[in-house]
């Protein structure tokens, strides 16, 4: 059980570290290879898919919290993968390399 909240959260914090990774490139310009900041959004957004997939399947993984914020949990961990996903999309597709905005 220790082990998977670990893992819950570490992933947590390299998704949350991806959010200002997007949002970094996509008003600084942060990466300028192209390439790069491509195999970085689509290594950011691989690693936000077990969160809710951790979150749903383990029951015990935070006992203390009630069912509702248990509920928030899991989707707020859903919204993170949709919007990494939303991210990635128009990163790999549809950007160009440098400061977009």
């Amino acid at each position: 059980m220790l082990a998977d909240a670990r893992t819950f959260f570490r992933l947590g914090l390299l998704s949350v570290v991806g959010f200002a990774f997007y949002y970094a490139h996509l008003f600084f310009g942060m990466v300028s290879n192209g390439l790069m900041f491509r195999v970085l959004a689509v290594v950011f957004l691989v690693a936000t898919v077990p969160l809710p997939i951790i979150a749903v399947n383990n029951k015990k993984l935070f006992p203390a919290l009630a069912k509702r914020s248990n509920l928030f949990l899991i989707l707020g961990t859903l919204l993170l993968l949709v919007h990494h996903f939303i991210m990635t999309f128009i990163f790999v597709m549809f950007l160009p390399e440098g400061m977009v905005y």
